[in-house]
């Protein structure tokens, strides 16, 4: 299950599709979307009493922890029997404190659990008529558990290489066709929408992101086949009209890129694209963006983060402000265009900086931009320097306020009030310029698309 939270969009969560995949054929399996369905704590009562769970995942983001403990106070007061296993994004970066946070769970997964989630699943059914050897957990890959005198053990995670394998996400389960209309970037073309992923792996070391953490350096890929086969899937059975791919680097080996294109054209889908997530600047050419719109491709989102090399630099972002801009007037000339992120507040940033960042992009050829507050995620390089250096200590963290516009720590010489200040500023002198402001308005499909926009500009530049 994913918990209701206060995130923005509202996506099926495939990562519970792929994993359903890997067990439904020996288990019966349920996914609850807690944000789809709106789920308060009273009607999850309700649901856990009426359907004699044995097992209950949950799906945690960093900012779920708080909620997350709510869920599992449930769980265990309407049957204590139930084994609760958590997943996700912060197991993974903080594998040693997971008991901490949630004493009351059986088992967790750091990394990917395709693998691991039903070798788990066969020992607690064993287990049910007999003694488990604990020893038996140490070979399931990514499990985190504790052992026999109440260590945290944590497993090494497994990133499997045939990602053909996983099979599809279980879309049955999933229902794209059934999600209302917030999608990821809160813009669309066409609709329905569904997301997917071709390649999983980060080998890049930018200091502050934890995705090489989750699903590993090194970068796998699907068989185009295998990506056409969903899409065909999603199209003809659910109705979608729009794929959203949400890799972390699909762009970083151009000849999948180009068979994708290649193949999505051939079989004549009447279907647009979109690449929200983000991609990588320096992986782009002249040739391979007009392959990409060609196959319907007419979104990216870019990660740029600072305009200042000097912040970029500390970053290990790899890229440079000439650079940026040389790419991104590259796309703008393939006639697509460009979301992009950036990150106010990061450590060794002054006030000056982020002005500086806020000037380079109200002058870059971006449709829409991202500002989000710096966010010391668990396991980044940039946190765990930040701890070493005695400037953070993360029990003291409030990580309700993981989300794109709260603040939880600023860097010397900045509060976390100005931070949040500069970040509306920063917004409002970016978007309340005409040229800007007029082409946002034109994309609104509806007035309940209009509701859904204006909802979340009041998320960014009131609510923290």
């Amino acid at each position: 299950m994913k918990p209701n939270s206060n995130a923005d969009e509202l996506i099926p969560p495939f990562g519970l599709g792929y994993l359903a995949t890997a067990i439904r054929e020996n288990y019966e399996v349920e996914i609850l979307d807690g944000i789809k369905e709106e789920l308060n704590l009273e009607k999850f009562e309700q649901i856990v009493k009426k359907e004699n769970y044995d097992v209950i995942g949950i799906q945690i983001f960093t900012f779920h922890l708080n909620t997350a403990k709510d869920y599992i106070k449930i769980i265990k007061k309407v049957n204590p029997e139930i084994k609760i296993i958590l997943g996700g994004p912060h197991p993974s970066c903080d594998p040693k404190n997971i008991f901490k946070y949630f004493p009351d769970i059986d088992f967790a997964f750091r990394g990917e659990a395709e693998e691991g989630l039903p070798r788990l699943l066969n020992l607690i059914s064993e287990e049910k008529n007999q003694k488990i050897s604990n020893n038996l957990f140490y070979d399931i890959p990514g499990l985190i558990f504790k052992d026999e005198d109440g260590k945290t053990i944590f497993n090494n995670p497994s990133f499997v290489e045939n990602l053909d394998a996983f099979g599809l996400p279980s879309w049955d389960l999933l229902k794209p066709d059934t999600y209302p209309l917030s999608p990821h970037g809160a813009f669309f073309k066409n609709y329905p929408i569904a997301p997917i992923v071709i390649t999983r792996g980060c080998p890049y070391s930018c200091t502050y992101c934890a995705g090489p953490i989750i699903s590993g350096r090194k970068i796998r890929k699907r068989s185009i086949d295998n990506v056409i086969e969903e899409i065909k899937l999603l199209y003809h059975k659910y109705g979608i009209r729009e794929i959203h791919i949400e890799d972390d680097n699909f762009t970083l080996y151009n000849d999948l890129v180009k068979e994708f294109c290649y193949k999505l054209k051939e079989n004549n889908l009447n279907i647009s694209w979109a690449c929200p997530n983000g991609i990588r600047l320096d992986t782009l050419s002249k040739d391979l963006l007009l392959l990409m719109k060609n196959s319907g491709l007419y979104s990216v989102s870019v990660g740029i983060e600072s305009g200042s090399d000097k912040i970029l630099n500390q970053m290990k972002k790899s890229l440079t402000t000439e650079k940026i801009k040389e790419k991104l007037n590259l796309i703008k000339s393939a006639g697509l265009e460009a979301i992009g992120f950036f990150i106010i507040g990061y450590p060794t940033e002054t006030k000056k900086d982020i002005l500086k960042t806020l000037a380079f992009a109200k002058g870059l050829p971006l449709k829409r931009v991202t500002f989000s507050i710096f966010k010391p995620f668990p396991g980044t390089e940039i946190t765990n320097y930040l701890v070493e250096k005695g400037e953070l200590d993360l029990s003291k963290i409030e990580w309700d306020k993981f989300l794109l516009a709260d603040a939880v720590w600023s860097p010397r010489g900045l509060t976390l009030k100005e931070i949040k200040k500069l970040r509306r500023r920063a917004f409002l002198e970016f978007y309340l310029r005409p040229k800007i402001l007029i082409k946002m308005l034109s994309e609104i499909k509806s007035f309940s698309h209009f509701k859904i926009v204006l909802r979340r500009i009041y998320r960014w530049l009131f609510k923290f």
